[in-house]
């Protein structure tokens, strides 16, 4: 695992309030060795570097938050089989812009479908009415990347760069969603209008 440059170590133990007892005692070395560190007089092993780094990315989970803390829970699915008119008609329901598309047997994704999707592929359909009555399979994209909900917000923020939406999972099952505005009513501090449902 490539590490963060060991200057790094001192700036972000200051900027979370650790001293350098605290960090020492945590990872199981003096306070000396830290000082050392820190002012460039050793060349710490690997190890003790890594066990320094997961502290400190550790201690500033709580201060940026976690997935879980955004995340909204029982998702509002689509089914593989439904029909692209169910889609629109749900995501206009409950005020989405796009839905994860599930199996129709086993709740795991398969793919995703998005209003503005469906609204290019419309217009440049023969048969605007024929293409709503197409089963939404056939006219998916790619499904939205799933995350354990553990992960940090950061991390979170990176993947909707190029997500428009990422689902979160718990010991490997999918139980949230988070979209854009989801990050920034957390960021701001403004509670998303994101409402939850279990209905398929």
């Amino acid at each position: 695992m490539l590490l963060p440059p060991i200057n790094e170590i001192k700036k972000r133990r200051l900027a979370l309030g650790i001293s350098q007892k605290k960090l020492a005692s945590s990872v199981g070395t003096s306070q000396s060795l830290i000082a050392k560190i820190e002012s460039s007089r050793v060349h710490p092993s690997y190890d003790v570097v890594r066990k320094i780094f997961e502290f400190l990315d550790r201690a500033e989970q709580p201060r940026t938050g976690l997935a879980k803390d955004i995340e909204k829970k029982d998702l509002v699915w689509i089914k593989r089989s439904d029909k692209v008119r169910d889609a629109a008609e749900k995501m206009k329901q409950y005020g989405f812009s796009q839905l994860p598309i599930r199996d129709d047997k086993e709740e795991i994704c398969v793919g995703s479908i998005s209003e503005r999707q469906i609204v290019n592929a419309s217009l440049s359909a023969n048969d605007p009415k024929a293409f709503y009555d197409r089963p939404v399979i056939e006219v998916m994209e790619q499904q939205f990347p799933v995350v354990d909900e553990t992960i940090p917000v950061t991390a979170v923020a990176m993947l909707l760069q190029h997500s428009q939406a990422i689902l979160t999972a718990r010991r490997g099952k999918i139980v949230g969603i988070i979209t854009p505005s989801d990050l920034l009513a957390a960021s701001s501090g403004v509670r998303s209008n994101y409402r939850s449902s279990s209905k398929d």
